[in-house]
């Protein structure tokens, strides 16, 4: 969930599973014009990401099908609603 910061940029991250959303660590560790592929979401329906590092510090998010996949180890989870 930390990347490889040590070996960045990275001209590409895929990562092999869902994630409730993508840490910004691992955004930072892209080259300008390097892409990430994310399962992003919870189930039901789950989004697969392209975001492509435009600038610095911009990023361009396309959202290319829906999908489920089970979620990564170590990845943070967004909080449960509860009443």
């Amino acid at each position: 969930s930390l990347g490889a910061p040590a070996e960045a940029p990275f001209d590409v991250i895929v990562l092999g599973g869902s994630v409730a959303e993508v840490p910004q660590n691992l955004l930072d560790q892209l080259k300008v014009g390097g892409r990430l592929v994310a399962l992003v979401g919870e189930e039901p329906i789950m989004h697969c990401m392209v975001i492509t590092r435009t600038s610095p510090s911009n990023f361009k998010t396309v959202e290319m099908w829906d999908e489920v996949a089970p979620r990564l180890v170590n990845f943070p989870q967004l909080p449960a609603f509860t009443f």
